[in-house]
């Protein structure tokens, strides 16, 4: 058995090391192939082809109860719409026609609590499906992966419906209770891409995002997700602003809203209200910071109580910044100077709050702007810093499950 030209084996090797080391890796030293090994084979790829089949086969057809209210299941009343050719907003795609049937009307359960949902959502050609509702502990059915982004921002429930239209058009609500203004305004700036453009009119902020609307007003935060780019979802997502600017009271604007607009001239999509945890600081709660033009610097703001709490926060918000900066005297004050970014940071206690500023590359330039807000952070009514102190309702907090 000669070995291929090129490819001699080494000198010197006995009959079982050149056998490992074959010269000649394309034979085969079986004398035949074995016909039972091969029928296994073949026995093995068809259970593999007929399970992925089936995956595919149940994955285009999954149960209709998956899109019902869980709370009328539980009662065994939920009926599931026909949904024909449409996809879910996960790509997952709904069962094809029928579905399980409606009760009988004699023994229908009410209907699910709506919340803060417009009474009449659906114009000509467009219809409602069922509504489904969604509180702290089964948040996570609706939108795992993502219960713990709102439960952090106040969440108190969630109110879920489809509307259908002409051509297979869809457009799926979600409307997020989350318990106050602020909670709202920062779960909408939160999840705002850093190009998008809002708007704000009559106590509404809200802006368009391909085929998707983006939407808080009072206490609630609406995501309104379209099936395609179509005029006619377009036209409905304008019409469902309206309907919502209408149907949901504005509510109480945010202290910080005009402080921020009062002072600096900052639209409120710019303020980012931090519940807890802001910084990566533990201690740092009901923090409202709003992101200057150039993208970097950041004034923010948050009550204290009292004027030796505020005293207090400030020396431990300077110590923070001390954990990845070191203290330099710039502009007349002294500031910490961050050592991997090269940006000023400051903190003041400013009566009964602190204000302070963060990532600034020009200590001069942040330090009149750090004025401007401690000035009006001092002028606020002594009721405003009350309430303010106070910080918004807590969310509904789930028992059990990860979320505690």
């Amino acid at each position: 058995m000669g070995a291929a030209p090129g490819r001699t084996a080494p000198a010197g090797l006995d009959a079982r090391e050149r056998r490992v080391l074959n010269p000649r890796p394309y034979r085969v030293f079986r004398k035949r192939w074995s016909a039972s090994e091969a029928k296994a084979g073949a026995v093995v790829v068809l259970l593999l082809a007929l399970l992925a089949g089936w995956v595919a086969w149940r994955g285009a057809r999954p149960d209709p109860a998956l899109f019902a209210d869980p709370a009328l299941l539980a009662k065994g009343t939920a009926a599931v719409p026909e949904t024909e050719g449409r996809k879910a907003p996960d790509g997952i795609a709904f069962a094809s026609g029928g579905g399980a049937a409606a009760p009988p009307a004699a023994a229908a359960a009410a209907p699910a609590d709506r919340g803060a949902l417009p009474a009449a959502l659906a114009a000509e050609g467009w219809s409602e499906g069922p509504v489904a509702r969604f509180d702290a502990e089964n948040l996570y059915v609706k939108i795992n992966g993502r219960a713990d982004f709102f439960l952090a921002r106040g969440f108190r429930a969630l109110t879920f419906v489809t509307l259908s239209g002409p051509g297979g058009a869809a457009v799926d609500l979600e409307l997020y209770d989350l318990g106050s203004a602020e909670n709202a305004l920062g779960a909408f700036v939160a999840e705002k891409p850093p190009d998008a453009r809002a708007a704000t009119e009559r106590g509404t902020s809200w802006y368009l995002a391909r085929n998707a609307l983006f939407l808080a007003r009072g206490t609630s935060y609406l995501r309104a997700i379209g099936s395609d780019e179509s005029p006619a979802v377009l036209a409905r997502l304008a019409a469902l602003r309206k309907a919502f600017e209408a149907g949901i009271a504005a509510g109480e604007k945010p202290w910080t809203a005009s402080l921020f607009g009062d002072a600096l001239g900052l639209p409120q999509d710019r303020l980012l209200y931090t519940a807890e945890n802001a910084f990566s600081f533990g201690f740092a709660r009901n923090v409202t910071s709003a992101t200057l033009d150039d993208g970097e610097t950041e004034l923010f703001v948050l009550p204290a109580g009292d004027e030796a709490k505020a005293r207090e926060l400030a020396a431990k918000l300077e110590e923070g910044f001390l954990s990845y900066g070191s203290k330099v005297e710039a502009a007349g004050a002294a500031w910490v100077k961050d050592q991997y970014l090269e940006t000023y940071a400051r903190t003041l206690a400013a009566g009964t709050m602190v204000v302070g500023v963060k990532g600034a590359a020009d200590p001069a330039k942040a330090a009149g702007l750090l004025a401007k807000l401690e000035k009006a952070v001092r002028a606020l009514p002594p009721e405003v810093a009350r309430k303010a102190a106070a910080g918004p309702p807590p969310g509904a907090k789930p028992k059990g499950g990860g979320y505690e």
